[in-house]
């Protein structure tokens, strides 16, 4: 399916003639043409309209998102939310939205439903979707509408959170790397290069041991910080492609790592927990929000728990005893088992997820103390051996003083 803009006459009694513009979502120009002159229209021009290159970056934004949903809730106060979303597209003056929102249109146009037109649009994710065709399923659109709102809001805080934690350690990494680059192939060559003010072959020997020492130091940390930032990227691209494979090497690395692999399964139980709660709200049915959850979850032991769980209430296991198993603690693990309805399932997984956030920022706070100390370990290295230079130029000049005042 493609995005046409058309120009079209049509015929009007006594000879005259209107020509109009609209806009199509249909597989090529010949299904434009041929619907055109099915109701009675004449073509003049087609053309293919792409969206521009970063649309995600400005039309599909999460901003966007946001906005489109509260309209949503706003308009469908009084009437419903098919007829609210389309007075929207109708309503939409950015060129460039309008386009987007074209294949919406159409299905809604076409007779199609609510959920099946926010699809064509592609903007919400699969768990917003899913809460929002559940919702159109069970008669209460209205209702779910906010459940996709408070989703999509949380989303966007957990985005901001995770982006300012990799720009703080991108800062770290870039200090320590142009740290012991700028040693090692400025300042140690530049000393070499200047030597000391001295005669004294004692003290000629000291500074040139001093070099070489400073050199070693300095490529020995050169080399293994490289070799750790090529291996960090290669295992971790290795762990996206393999991501939904928990029994995969990269898997089994992470899930052994002191305090990240705490972090990270804790961080994701936080978000999964969080999203079981509002899918079950949102009168998801309980298998397809763990569905939900497995396809957007990419931490190993979280992903072998919902895999697990789903696998035992398929084959009959009651959802209680299915859910209640590790990675869970023992006090969530009783929680689970005493639900007795879908709500109180619903309410257990946002109190324990409200746990693992407790737990996830206790791993964060160390996490930002081990890196702080790996920080100055390497700082120290290289200022350290610096100053041991410097030393050793400073006592080679006062040596050289020492020895012309001795000659006047």
């Amino acid at each position: 399916m493609k995005l046409f803009h058309a120009r079209f006459a049509q015929p009007q009694p006594g000879g005259a003639v209107l020509v109009h513009e609209d806009d199509f979502y249909l597989p090529d120009r010949h299904a434009v043409r041929r619907q055109l002159r099915n109701k009675g229209y004449w073509p003049i021009h087609i053309r293919e309209q792409k969206p521009p290159l970063f649309e995600w970056l400005d039309v599909r934004s999460r901003n966007w998102q946001l906005q489109l949903l509260r309209a949503l809730r706003f308009q469908s106060a009084t009437a419903s939310a098919g007829t609210a979303l389309l007075n929207i597209i109708e309503g939409e003056q950015d060129s460039r939205r309008r386009l987007a929102f074209l294949p919406a249109r159409t299905v809604l146009k076409g007779g199609g439903s609510f959920s099946e037109s926010l699809r064509e649009l592609r903007l919400m994710d699969a768990a917003t979707m899913a809460i929002i065709t559940a919702g159109e399923r069970a008669g209460d659109l209205k209702g779910v509408i906010q459940h996709a709102i408070e989703h999509t809001e949380e989303k966007g805080k957990q985005y901001k959170t995770v982006l300012a934690a990799l720009s703080w350690l991108s800062f770290d990494i870039s200090n320590i790397v142009g740290a012991v680059w700028g040693a090692q192939f400025g300042f140690i060559p530049y000393l070499k290069n200047k030597g000391i003010q001295s005669t004294d072959p004692a003290a000629l020997e000291r500074f040139n041991h001093a070099i070489k020492i400073a050199t070693w130091i300095n490529g020995t940390l050169l080399v293994l910080i490289t070799g750790i930032i090529i291996a960090a990227v290669v295992l971790s691209g290795l762990y996206w492609i393999n991501r939904h494979k928990p029994e995969h090497f990269t898997s089994r690395i992470l899930m052994k790592t002191p305090i990240f692999s705490s972090y990270l399964r804790n961080v994701s139980f936080q978000d999964s927990g969080k999203l079981m709660a509002r899918l079950l709200r949102g009168k998801v049915p309980l298998t397809e929000a763990i569905q939900i959850i497995i396809e957007s979850s990419a931490e190993p032991s979280s992903l072998a728990y919902w895999t697990q769980s789903q696998d035992r209430i398929m084959a009959g296991m009651e959802p209680a005893r299915a859910l209640s198993r590790w990675p869970m603690n023992k006090a969530e693990c009783d929680q689970i088992t005493t639900i007795q309805s879908v709500d109180q399932l619903a309410e257990v997984y946002e109190s324990i997820a409200g746990e693992r956030q407790l737990m996830a920022k206790a791993d964060q706070r160390r996490i930002t103390i081990l890196s702080i100390v790996i920080m100055m370990v390497m700082f120290g290295a290289v200022v350290l051996t610096m100053i041991y230079l410097l030393m050793i130029q400073n006592q080679g000049f006062l040596e050289s003083l020492q020895g012309l005042r001795n000659g006047t």
